[in-house]
Order: C-alpha cells, then sequence, then structure tokens
C-alpha cells in the first residue's frame, strides 16, 4: 500500500558514528512514509521492541494524513465539503499550516493537491497533457483561505478542494519519535525520515551531530558540513524529484507555485531550513523554493529559531545566500 510519500528524496546525509558508539547507541532503519528512516538513539531499550514503537507512529500518521489511504482522515475530508472530526495530529499540522501560509504570503499552501495531482506528482497519478487550460480550471480551488478547522471538523468552499500536507507531514512525524524519545527519558539522539532530520542532546564523543549538506550540482560531492544541536533541519530541491510527461517529454518538477499553478521556474537549487521543530523546517523548505530569494531572507530573519540556506544556480557555479543566523547555529 502507498503512503503519504510516494517519493524519496534525501539531500542531506547524516554522518553514522557507527565506529565509536557505545553498546547503547542503536541504529534503527526501516521504511515508512513512502521513504526510509534512520535513526541512532542512545538507549537500553530493546531495539526490536522500540522499532516496533516507531513503526505504530508512522502507522497512525498514514492514518490521519496519507492520500493514499481511501479510509484515512484526510482522504474523507478531501471526498467532502464538511468532513468527519479530525484527530490531534491532523489538527497540528492543519494549525501549523495556516500559521505559515499566512508568513509565507501564501507561498505555503496544502491546497495545491489538485495541481500536484495534475502534474502526476500525487496520489492521483495523471497521464494527460498538461496545458494552461486545465491549469486555470484548477486554480480556482487553491487557496488555504478556502478551508478552516470550526469544531474539529475542516469545512471547504468547494467540494474539489484537495488538501495535500506532503510538505509537512514527514517533518512531523521526525517530530513525534522525538517526542515519544523525550518522553522515555532519552535525550541523545538523530532521527531521519527522508532527509528530514531533528537531533537532541550529543554524539558518543559529547559532540553535536555533524550533518553533511549535498552538492546540488554535483551529487557526488557534499557542499558543506554543519553541526547541529537540539534543533531539525530539512532540505528541499528540484532536481530529483520530477515527472516526465509522457506526450511532450517535458519534465516536471516536484514544486509547484500555489500562486502561478506552475512548477517553480527559478535559479534556486535548493533549500535547507533549521528550525525548532522539524515540521516548520520541512514546510518553510518547500515554500521558499517558489518564493524570490530576498523575500524569503526577509522573512526567515525576522522569525525566531528559524535559519535558511539558498544554494542558487549563478552561471553554472553554485551561488549561496544565508539568513543572518545560519553560520552562527551551524558552527
Amino acid at each position: 500500500m502507498k503512503s503519504i510519500f510516494h517519493f524519496s528524496f534525501l539531500l542531506v546525509i547524516f554522518l553514522s558514528i557507527s565506529c565509536n558508539r557505545s553498546n547503547d547507541y542503536k541504529n534503527i532503519n526501516g521504511s515508512a512514509l513512502g521513504t526510509t528512516y534512520s535513526i541512532v538513539v542512545d538507549a537500553n531499550f530493546d531495539q526490536i521492541e522500540l522499532k516496533k514503537s516507531i513503526d505504530s507512529i508512522f502507522n497512525v500518521i498514514n492514518n490521519s494524513m496519507s492520500t493514499y489511504i481511501d479510509n484515512s482522515v484526510i482522504s474523507k475530508v478531501n471526498s467532502s465539503i464538511n468532513s468527519d472530526e479530525v484527530d490531534l495530529h491532523f489538527k497540528n499540522v492543519f494549525n501549523k499550516s495556516k500559521e505559515i501560509w499566512f508568513k509565507s504570503k501564501g507561498y505555503f499552501d496544502p491546497t495545491i493537491g489538485s495541481l500536484v495531482n495534475l502534474y502526476g506528482l500525487g496520489s492521483d497519478i495523471n497521464y494527460e497533457q498538461i496545458n494552461e487550460s486545465k491549469i486555470d480550471s484548477i486554480k480556482k480551488f487553491i487557496g488555504f483561505d478556502k478551508v478552516k478547522l470550526q469544531d474539529d471538523i475542516i469545512i471547504k468552499e468547494n467540494s474539489n478542494i484537495f488538501l495535500d500536507f506532503n510538505a509537512i507531514a514527514k517533518g512531523y512525524s521526525v517530530d513525534i519519535i522525538k517526542e515519544f524519545f523525550l518522553e522515555k527519558g532519552l535525550q541523545n539522539f538523530l532521527i531521519e525520515v527522508g532527509g528530514e532530520i531533528s537531533v537532541n542532546g550529543h554524539t558518543k564523543k559529547n559532540k553535536k551531530w555533524k550533518i553533511a549538506i549535498q552538492n546540488p550540482i554535483d551529487l557526488n560531492k557534499f557542499y558543506s558540513y554543519i553541526n547541529l544541536e537540539n534543533m531539525s533541519l530539512a532540505t528541499s530541491g528540484n532536481y530529483r524529484k520530477f515527472r516526465i510527461d509522457p506526450i511532450t517529454g517535458e519534465r516536471y518538477a516536484h514544486i509547484v507555485n500555489p500562486k502561478t499553478g506552475l512548477n517553480s521556474k527559478n535559479n534556486i537549487l535548493s533549500v535547507s531550513v533549521i528550525s525548532s521543530t522539524c515540521m516548520e523546517a520541512d514546510a518553510w523548505a518547500t515554500a521558499v523554493m517558489s518564493m524570490d530569494t530576498q523575500d524569503a531572507l526577509e522573512i526567515i530573519n525576522n522569525i525566531n529559531d528559524t535559519e535558511v540556506l539558498i544554494l542558487t544556480s549563478q552561471q553554472s557555479e553554485i551561488t549561496a545566500f544565508k539568513s543572518i543566523g545560519w553560520d552562527s547555529i551551524t558552527d
């Protein structure tokens, strides 16, 4: 069964401490949400039981927000104007999405699901030729202001509005696992789900977690290494996830601009965002991909505990733009 994220995307690679970990540092790996996950945690719990708990968290998130599951909460929301009562996870993601939609001036918009499906990048795979008329017919259903949460029920202005939390739910799942670890008294860990990362505490050598950010032009190299402590990191880019139109041969990248309804066409190669929560980092990494670089920097510079690294292409060379606190928080 397909889950929330059909495409696996890994721009960020964590550097394992496998050569130096103690017996308490465990590696837990698996598949979830249409991608893979990898966790390093300092825990004296049984590894198999810990993995079962982690997989059960993914199952709960899937049943809430997977557009690939017919009876998930979000699928029921998408099939009608007024939904049944939604669960806590759905509400948490919806409310945070509303906040980021407002702060990003609409560049982060979960109602973009219909456009994502049109481009063949979502749960409803489309093989028809895409044209301006089809895009315009769908754009009237785009806009997070057309959806509201009232008394635990989602109300949509039109039944054709299709919600898709693909750009935030993966990060949210990382946050829920982090919360589970902290409740269990675990303090030192790295959680990675499809490239979205959250770290807490330190490595076995009592150092910050070292993260490599991939070079978006040469995939065999890393652009830089950063040190991360008690923060989350998410990266988005246009060069790995795409769909080829079988009729025209045109390449459609996975980032769709909710303002224009078009694939984002700018010189941004990748966006890495550090934030206090992974779902915020996840959402902002997607939003900034469609934004003007300077506008994005101005917005991020005014958000507490959030920093951004934007890698752009300038005459076949990488040019980096950083928010004010990026270097200090990754030192």
